[in-house]
């Protein structure tokens, strides 16, 4: 199962709506993708693990997991370009684990 976190800077209402939009938009790639919510903090978390995250607010490099900006997604100003970020990461992550 890939899991992918939608992360804005509370990780509360933000993070609904993008979480939303993201499980639709996924969904037609079957039931081994999971969306959950969660904060900046979380991904500091020894335990919490993800496959790709979709956030609004700046991540460093060193958490070393896949990210895509859900800033376009958020505005509206070009969701396509959220959703085309996250099946590229999507398939290179599914690459890898071939």
């Amino acid at each position: 199962m890939l899991t992918i976190a939608i992360v804005c800077g509370a990780g509360i209402a933000t993070s609904a709506l993008l979480a939303r939009q993201v499980r639709e938009h996924v969904a037609p790639r079957g039931p081994h993708l999971r969306v959950v919510q969660a904060t900046v903090m979380d991904l500091l978390s020894p335990d919490f693990t993800a496959d790709l995250v979709v956030s609004t607010v700046d991540l460093p490099d060193a958490l070393g997991i896949h990210r895509v900006s859900g800033m376009p997604l958020l505005l509206g100003t070009r969701p396509e370009q959220t959703y085309l970020d996250i099946d590229e990461q999507l398939d290179r992550i599914a690459g890898d684990r071939a």
